[in-house]
Order: structure tokens, then C-alpha cells, then sequence
């Protein structure tokens, strides 16, 4: 097999002047403690914690993935990046890579512990001390409210996203 490079140089003038250069992550991939300031297991956690368990009870994942679309390797998000306790040194990382904004998902089960109800001040300040740190250093914060990360306590509930009672569930 071979395998060829090819390096581009662009530099910010190839780009228009209002070009915004930035970033994106999940909640679950970089946030880690997962199991701190009362944050609850998201669908993610239980899943990467079921050892060998398929992502999708769908036959022909294996066509799909090369693994059948299973955790492999024990691997989770429990620590991740560690976002969660670094963001201020992830921020300096930002700013050092010149970027202007950073799209980041909220955790819902790092928000609202139990699906709906009370909101974890905990989990409130993270995000609000994120988004200060992000402002402060000049870059846009841009929020994605769901992403993939169901609470484990509504997926038990309701079975998943899909029904549609879980937007009107009060």
C-alpha cells in the first residue's frame, strides 16, 4: 500500500477578512467527570460502559463498522480531555491556535441530573465559567443544546428520543 502527503500552506489571508476560524466538541468526548458535581449517566456512559455492547441494535451495523460498531477497548468518557477541570488551559490552547469561536455542547445530565426538573447550579457554573473564559479571550461561543447525549434516566423512562411524549413531558 502506498501512502502520499500532500501539505497545503493557507495562511488567514487566503480568507476572507470576516472568515471565523474555529472548533467543535461534544460534551461527552472532552468533558470528563462523569460522575461529579452531580452530573448523571448520559446514554454514552452507559453505553461505553457495557463492554462489547453494539452502539445500535441495528443487524447490519457490521456492514457499517469494521468492529460491528462496538466498544472495543473499554474506552469512555469518564475522564476524557478533562475539559471539565481544564477549560481554563483548553481556552489558552484556543487563543494560542488563533481561533475566533468554539462550538461546544451542554451536557443535558451535567444540567437537569434527572432529565427535567431542577437545574445543578454545579453544572450551571461550568458552562457559565466557560463561556466567561471564552469571551474574555476574544472567541465566540457557540452552544449546541443536544448532542447525542440523552440522560440515561429518560432513555429508562422512555425508551430514546424518539417518543414523542419526552418534549411534552413535564
Amino acid at each position: 500500500m502506498v501512502t502520499a502527503f500532500i501539505t497545503l500552506k493557507f495562511s488567514r489571508d487566503d480568507f476572507p477578512p470576516d472568515f471565523i476560524f474555529g472548533s467543535g466538541t461534544s460534551a461527552y468526548q472532552v468533558e470528563g467527570a462523569a460522575f461529579q458535581d452531580g452530573r448523571t449517566p448520559s446514554i454514552w456512559d452507559t453505553f461505553t460502559h457495557a463492554a462489547g455492547a453494539p452502539i445500535l441494535p441495528f443487524p447490519n451495523m457490521n456492514k457499517v463498522f469494521s468492529n460491528g460498531g462496538r466498544n472495543v477497548h473499554g474506552d469512555t468518557g469518564d475522564i476524557a480531555c478533562d475539559e471539565y477541570h481544564k477549560y481554563k488551559e483548553d481556552v489558552k490552547l484556543m487563543v494560542d491556535t488563533g481561533l475566533d469561536a468554539y462550538r461546544f455542547s451542554i451536557s443535558w445530565s451535567r444540567i437537569i441530573p434527572d432529565g427535567r426538573g431542577p437545574v445543578n447550579p454545579k453544572g450551571l457554573a461550568y458552562y457559565n465559567n466557560l463561556i466567561n473564559e471564552l469571551i474574555n479571550h476574544g472567541i465566540q461561543p457557540h452552544v449546541t443544546l443536544f448532542h447525542i447525549d440523552l440522560p440515561q434516566v429518560l432513555e429508562d423512562e422512555y425508551g430514546g428520543w424518539v417518543i414523542w411524549w419526552i418534549v411534552y413531558s413535564s
